[in-house]
């Protein structure tokens, strides 16, 4: 096993596409389908110097200190999972991303944008498709193996990223090529806010959120706690997890700067580009809209604007495909809610301070970190 890539590394993020339905279909043979994915991308990995950093499920987590190193790898492990005999014909297809930067190692891993980066542009891929950041492009398009090219796919917006990323896509000889539109938010209608830094601290509670958002008996949910817990954050990060399910479209529709619980549907009707039509009002309007579209709106801040509620519960009750994710320091009360108290990061002890190393496995610390460069050292 290699040491840890210090210094400029490249980054391989790989699952299984729709692993769910696999387990769904092959039922106990499932285990036999993960281990050999598992050997085989492993094989290939650490044929090419790759530092395995996290295995969980089908998803695997991979250093390399060369681009050009990772590129054959994936080049590898496609061709391997392409050809080998799955049981019962199950359609095993990976799909994997890359990105090179210069992250923060740690005694567990890494930490940075560019752990973010790697992971976002893998999600924006199909079964079989493999997809390079910019920057790795640069690195290895001089360098690539006899057939083996690169396609480009145009700058995307993804998750979390404060500015679009263009990617390409490497094109395997005897490998399929052609896939559908990546999965990006430019395939949806939104106008989810770009953050600054990625979600830090919160997967397990974006998981959970976004669980019960999709059963079918959950239509409004309130994210609750005091100011400060990151309520919007996370509200925001759920949505986009969630854009697809939303034929429609996701929108978010901030409410800080409202007092009046009167404007709170010309505040919806302005995000959604609604205007009132003559001998109608915008509350009709606005349920005309919403009648039999799939969207999700996100409230943000609903604790100051609380008495409109029954507006909330009124365009619910109107327009069945509708779902509400609202962030608010109350509930509603409306029936039918559901509540999700958002729990605050986890803080070291500051009478008792442990080393640096310890520290940077506190969610918080990590968060500071990021936010601190992402604000500082475009500057400097």
């Amino acid at each position: 096993m290699p040491e840890a890539p210090r210094g400029t590394v490249t980054f391989l993020f790989s699952d299984i596409e729709h692993s769910t339905h696999l387990l769904q279909y092959l039922g106990d043979r499932y285990a036999e389908v993960l281990a050999a994915y598992r050997r085989l991308l492993r094989e290939a990995c650490q044929a090419w110097d790759g530092y395995e950093i996290d295995t969980a499920g089908d998803g695997f987590f991979v250093a390399f200190q060369r681009a050009t190193h990772a590129v054959a790898a994936v080049v590898a492990a496609q061709r391997a999972i392409a050809s080998h005999p799955w049981p019962e014909g199950a359609p095993v297809r990976a799909r994997m991303g890359l990105h090179t930067g210069e992250p923060t190692p740690t005694a567990s891993g890494y930490i940075g944008l560019d752990v973010h980066r790697a992971a976002r542009i893998c999600a924006a891929g199909h079964g079989g498709q493999t997809l390079l950041s910019q920057t790795t492009r640069a690195l290895v398009e001089s360098n690539l193996s006899a057939g083996v090219r690169l396609r480009d796919l145009g700058a995307h917006r993804l998750k979390d990223l404060q500015h679009p990323e263009r990617l390409s896509q490497l094109v395997i000889p005897d490998l399929p090529a052609d896939f559908p539109p990546l999965k990006t938010l430019d395939q949806r209608a939104h106008n989810l806010p770009v953050q600054p830094t990625p979600l830090i601290g919160r997967e397990r509670v974006s998981a959970a959120v976004s669980a019960l958002l999709q059963r079918a008996d959950v239509r409004l949910l309130t994210l609750t706690g005091p100011g400060g817990t990151g309520k919007t954050r996370l509200g925001v990060q759920v949505a986009a997890d969630l854009f697809e399910d939303f034929a429609s479209g996701v929108f978010f529709v901030p409410l800080a700067a409202i007092r009046d619980p009167a404007l709170v549907v010309a505040s919806i009707a302005r995000t959604l580009g609604i205007q009132e039509q003559a001998g109608q009002g915008l509350l009709d309007s606005l349920k005309e809209h919403l009648q039999d579209a799939q969207t999700l709106l996100v409230l943000d801040n609903f604790e100051q604007v609380v008495a409109a509620a029954p507006l909330v519960a009124e365009l619910l009750a109107t327009c069945p495909r509708l779902k509400c994710l609202v962030t608010s320091r109350v509930v509603l009360r409306l029936r039918g809610e559901h509540e999700f108290p958002v729990p605050p990061l986890d803080l070291p002890d500051p009478r008792h301070l442990p080393s640096v190393e310890t520290l940077l496995q506190y969610a918080a610390v990590a968060l500071f970190i990021v936010s601190f460069r992402s604000a500082c050292l475009p500057s400097l």
